[in-house]
């Protein structure tokens, strides 16, 4: 009899199950033949977990741009190759000797930095390099150093990828990386607009300020309530302009460009806390450590990799990581050596290419069957899984998720990370429903239609499969 009713219980789960996958299909189906998606690169992937079967697969092995999600792959290389405790170190040394009776150092101050991306960055106002530096000066009573400040950089200079565009690396989501970071490599700029569309606008102030730097201003007032203001300018380009329009009739409206080189400012703000004589003074017979600077954990930084979206979080989170392997890598090759890991851990028969860390480069391409082969080796790696899923944002609750699905049935029932440009819109993540998750990955390039009118179609076919699954 037992045996009867298990037999019952397991065709009746099959019927259901098979239901299901039926209603699933028809929900793609109504979502591909939406007319606006008309001229869209579509792929999908869902999977089941439990049954290790795909529950949706469209289009999977087709190579996508895959914007911000790209992420993921940095998150995943980084909990691998770096404890979840991880933290920068920023190193205060000085040479020669402390006269405790005039505070006087004689000799210089050197700042070891370690690539710290969150060095007095607005993400962690807990955190300051800055006050804990003038605590132990006033601690150890230093009010002067007879030589000079060196910042040293062990990466060497300040740089932007090459895969890049001229219009991305003048702003704040497009600023260089190298081991000197400082205040998210960010410059705010803000604008009184006039009340006449096409009228000029003024910059009211600038933070932070530097006389080394020149601001060009090109900006109108427009009729838009949205920032679409760039900025234009190189690494090392003390000159940026930065044209386009804001809305009119504003006080103080905040434009974020990326700074021309963050030494500069490194070193303006710690010689506002000191004299600096500025001797010469070349002998070195030791070092002294003054501080020890670290950073927020590992952990802490990749929720704001994963939440905020950071682009220069990622970059310098993917450097330090892939330098464990090889300590010569750039900006440049770390996403190589990345793509070659990931191709190896994954056991991928197909190619993907990443070229920077962030998902800023067009010329990255990733397939749903990849990146759902990522979120699948994470749920199945015991070390990887909690610490990787604990930085992932939740549809209509946070992070860039936040106004996904908002008052819907996916609403903190998919957790995962959002990428998007113009023609771009991807999500990658997990289905949670009833404690079982389900990989799922959309990926639609090259659309003509509006990012609101394709978020809001998949929205709806996000609604169907979760209610279906």
């Amino acid at each position: 009899m037992k045996k009867v009713i298990f037999i019952v219980l397991v065709l009746l789960e099959t019927l259901v199950s098979a239901q299901n996958k039926s209603a699933i299909d028809s929900v793609l189906t109504a979502f591909l033949n939406n007319s606006i998606l008309y001229d869209a690169h579509v792929g999908i992937q869902l999977y089941d977990i439990q049954t290790r079967n795909n529950l949706l697969d469209y289009n999977s092995q087709k190579l996508f741009v895959p914007a911000s999600i790209q992420k993921l792959f940095t998150t995943a290389t980084s909990l691998e190759l770096l404890s979840n405790d991880f933290r920068f170190t920023t190193k205060v040394l000085y040479s020669g000797e402390l006269d405790i009776n005039s505070g006087i150092i004689n000799g210089n101050l050197y700042v070891v930095c370690s690539g710290d991306p969150s060095l007095e960055s607005v993400y962690f106002s807990d955190y300051s390099f800055l006050k804990s530096l003038n605590a132990i000066l006033i601690e150890k009573g230093v009010k002067k150093i007879s030589g000079r400040l060196f910042l040293l950089d062990n990466k060497g200079s300040y740089s932007v990828n090459s895969n890049w565009l001229w219009g991305d690396i003048g702003n704040y989501y497009g600023a260089g990386v190298s081991s000197i970071s400082f205040r998210d490599n960010t410059i705010e700029v803000y604008f009184n607009s006039s009340d006449t569309v096409g009228g000029p606008t003024t910059i009211s102030k600038i933070i932070p300020e530097n006389n080394q730097v020149t601001i060009v201003n090109k900006v109108v007032s427009g009729e838009s309530n949205r920032d679409l203001a760039y900025g234009y300018g190189a690494p090392y380009d003390s000159v940026r302009t930065i044209v386009g329009e804001i809305p009119r009739s504003k006080k103080n409206f905040k434009v974020k460009i990326s700074m021309h080189d963050p030494s500069c400012y490194l070193k303006n703000e710690i010689e506002q806390l000191l004299n600096f004589e500025h001797q010469n003074i070349n002998s070195i017979d030791r070092l002294d450590t003054l501080l020890i600077y670290k950073s927020p954990s590992l952990l802490n930084l990749l929720e704001n990799v994963n939440t905020k979206s950071n682009n220069n979080y990622t970059e310098h989170i993917l450097l330090k990581s892939m330098c464990l392997m090889d300590s010569s890598l750039s900006i440049e090759s770390a996403p190589f050596l990345m793509n070659d890991y990931w191709t190896n851990q994954l056991q991928l028969k197909h190619v993907f290419y990443t070229v920077d860390a962030s998902g800023l480069s067009r010329k990255n391409l990733i397939s749903p069957g990849i990146m759902n082969k990522l979120l699948i080796y994470i749920f199945n790696n015991n070390t990887l899984k909690s610490t990787f899923l604990s930085t992932l944002p939740k549809a209509g609750v946070s992070g860039t998720l936040k106004y996904l699905g908002i008052g819907s049935s996916i609403e903190n029932h998919f957790i995962g990370k959002s990428g998007s440009m113009d023609g771009i819109r991807c999500y990658a993540g997990y289905f949670i429903k009833n404690e079982s998750y389900y990989p799922f990955t959309i990926m639609l390039n090259n659309f003509s239609s509006t990012s609101k009118k394709v978020k809001e179609a998949i929205v709806d076919l996000m609604e169907g499969i979760y209610q279906n699954l």
